[in-house]
């Protein structure tokens, strides 16, 4: 398949290797030029910079005729229009639009979008002004649902902190896929050891995504 994803940073750089080991071609387009400067290191593939949203910047990178492009911009604006430009100009088969306010799913659906992911930010304290194991959860779901991405981080006395990733009893219907650590990438094995403050990248289907939440809940 021929792939696009407009902006994000260590969520494009994840994607990009995911897409890359099942051997697809991936361009990445992207509006910031050090976000650019940080996937090119990350990725070692060029990148292509400028507003995902302007016709020309699409052309130029090619996306003419992609089976699948994602966007993953930070206002919801931007990746609507970036979806429906490369859909209704360039033809891709298949749109998917990162989307922070959930009542704009089914309306961009509506529009034209196939896919308007919620990517719901549940903030706030408690009484105690401890957070909640929801404001530190975020989750983005691929291929209709049937891969959840989630990224939790890790509270500086969390138990999983200071542990290699090989003593923890993590389970097993997931994987921890990528650790973002000081602005980079740590594509895990067993011997690399959770640190205060990471954000795990935790990829599990969509029906195991609860038992992931209760195990972590527990943890906390």
């Amino acid at each position: 398949m021929k792939i696009a994803i407009a902006n994000g940073t260590y969520q494009a750089a994840y994607l990009f290797d995911m897409f890359r080991k099942g051997r697809h071609k991936v361009i990445l387009i992207n509006s910031s030029r050090s976000d650019a400067q940080y996937l090119l290191k990350t990725t070692h593939s060029s990148v292509y910079v400028g507003n995902p949203w302007r016709r020309h910047v699409l052309e130029e990178a090619g996306v003419a005729g992609c089976d699948l492009f994602i966007s993953l911009c930070d206002k919801d604006t931007d990746n609507f229009a970036s979806c429906l430009l490369a859909k209704m100009v360039f033809g891709v088969g298949k749109t998917i639009s990162l989307v922070k306010d959930p009542g704009n799913v089914e309306i961009y659906k509506r529009l034209g979008i196939d896919s308007a992911v919620s990517s719901t930010y549940l903030l706030g304290q408690s009484i105690k002004n401890e957070s909640s194991i929801e404001s530190v959860m975020q989750t983005l779901s691929l291929e209709n649902d049937k891969i959840v991405i989630m990224e939790y981080t890790l509270k500086s006395k969390h138990p999983l902190a200071n542990r290699r990733i090989m003593d923890i009893d993590f389970p097993r219907c997931a994987n921890i896929a990528a650790i973002y650590r000081n602005y980079a990438v740590i594509i895990p094995g067993g011997q690399v050891e959770l640190k205060p403050k990471d954000k795990l990248l935790i990829v599990s289907s969509q029906e195991d995504e609860a038992k992931v939440l209760e195990y972590l809940e527990r943890k906390e």
